[in-house]
């Protein structure tokens, strides 16, 4: 099963990497890391605020329009090639399609991350004089959101098309960071079925907030050790059920 997996893996991350979208997304979110020096005149005497904010950002909308748009043709671009009927007529399980595809594209993510985390730590070097370790504590967390993302997406991926399956990925990905707002709304609603509709939504779709520890970071704010491990176990849990329910529902359909 292993080497399935891996054989699934090598091929997904090689196949995301020669995209050209990939090329432009990465120059253009470096060149955004690297601008952000330059942001001083606009930054109100909050220099190293805007640049720490600006950078863990860029790094965070890079991951997370990779994820969108090559997450969402994932499966489909192998349908539409055919290679998919080469796949399952192997000894190949669809449970090992999934999770080698999973994992392919999360490994491509998190280390374009972590590069972009490195470029971010060398601007801050060269602007201060110092590194600042402390906000990559973001990255783990950054990457978290992305699974859970990804998860999303390979479950609608399993049975609707890649137009649908990428704006359910932004519609989440709003939703996913509007529910404190949710939450406000359903603890301030007076109609009984509004508020339990809010509630219901706030439980059960991903709440992307966890996963933001930005605002702590900049501006040095405590961050709690039982927080990042709520988050941390909250986020694995949440994209293990997706991935599940993915896999039953791609076990379900049928190719002709």
């Amino acid at each position: 099963m292993i080497n399935r997996v891996m054989a699934i893996l090598e091929n997904t991350f090689k196949e995301a990497l020669r995209q050209r979208i990939m090329l432009l997304l990465i120059i253009f979110s470096i060149l955004l890391i690297v601008v952000s020096m330059f942001l001083e005149p606009f930054a109100l005497g909050e220099s190293p605020k805007l640049l720490r904010d600006f950078g863990m950002a860029v790094a965070s909308l890079f991951g997370i329009l990779v994820v969108i748009i090559i997450g969402s043709t994932l499966i489909h671009k192998d349908i539409e090639k055919r290679t998919i009927y080469t796949v399952i007529a192997k000894p190949v399980k669809r449970s090992e399609i999934i999770l080698g595809k999973f994992l392919g594209l999360f490994l491509l993510i998190a280390l374009l991350a972590g590069a972009m985390a490195l470029i971010h730590q060398l601007v801050i070097l060269v602007y201060e004089g110092r590194f600042d370790l402390s906000i990559l504590l973001n990255l783990p967390f950054s990457l978290i959101e992305i699974m859970v993302l990804l998860g999303i997406l390979l479950l609608f991926s399993s049975f609707s098309s890649a137009t649908l399956t990428s704006i359910m990925g932004v519609i989440f990905y709003v939703i996913g960071h509007a529910s404190p707002d949710l939450k406000l709304f359903a603890d301030t609603v007076k109609v009984p079925a509004l508020k339990y509709l809010a509630y219901g939504f706030y439980y059960i779709l991903p709440n992307l907030e966890n996963f933001n520890l930005r605002l702590e970071l900049v501006h040095k704010l405590p961050i709690y050790t039982d927080q990042l491990l709520f988050s941390l176990c909250y986020g694995l849990i949440y994209t293990i059920f997706l991935l599940y329910l993915a896999v039953l529902i791609f076990e379900q359909r049928e190719f002709k």
